[in-house]
């Protein structure tokens, strides 16, 4: 009895560890120097190799890239989404990541973008020589609003009805 009432509580304990680690996805797959839309927002991305960054200590066999990303409004309803892309990777054919150091560029608003000007977000990766060529990178743009009220935030029944991030954008380097 005491191995069954184990075993209940082990796979109660999967389902809860795996509900909260796997993320529904959607992805998308953007053509290369294509822009890709998610929600009334307009994504594009460029990946290209870059000098180390100054006083880091050189490294065999990585290659530095920087990745710029712009982020466009082109629906009015959409102008509220102002925080950046979450989980920004770059992945090779065989499924490895490389996290993705974001920071914006330039004056971003926190309470309403402008509809139609483009913002942008620049990152950092450190990636083998050998994929430098091959990877492609991957963003969940988020769907968090300004103008969502913070007490919703920590609301837990308000929090289960905002907008999941579900979707992902693969940008194709070739």
């Amino acid at each position: 009895m005491s191995l069954l009432t184990t075993a209940a509580q082990t796979y109660d304990g999967y389902l809860f560890y795996d509900k909260m680690t796997t993320k529904k996805t959607a992805e998308t797959v953007v053509a290369a120097g294509q822009a890709g839309r998610v929600k009334g927002i307009e994504w594009t991305a460029k990946v290209t190799p870059t000098d180390p960054p100054q006083g880091s200590k050189p490294r065999p066999g990585v290659t530095w890239l920087t990745v710029d990303i712009t982020k466009k409004v082109v629906d009015e309803g959409s102008a509220t989404k102002t925080a950046g892309p979450n989980e920004v990777r770059l992945e090779d054919r065989s499924g490895r990541t490389w996290t993705v150091e974001t920071q914006e560029v330039g004056d971003t608003p926190t309470d309403r973008l402008v509809v139609g000007r483009a913002y942008r977000i620049q990152g950092l990766a450190v990636v083998p020589t050998p994929v430098k060529d091959e990877v492609e990178l991957t963003l969940r743009p988020s769907n968090y609003r300004s103008d969502t009220p913070t007490e919703d935030l920590f609301d837990r029944d308000a929090a289960a009805k905002l907008e999941e991030d579900v979707d992902v954008l693969r940008f194709r380097r070739r």
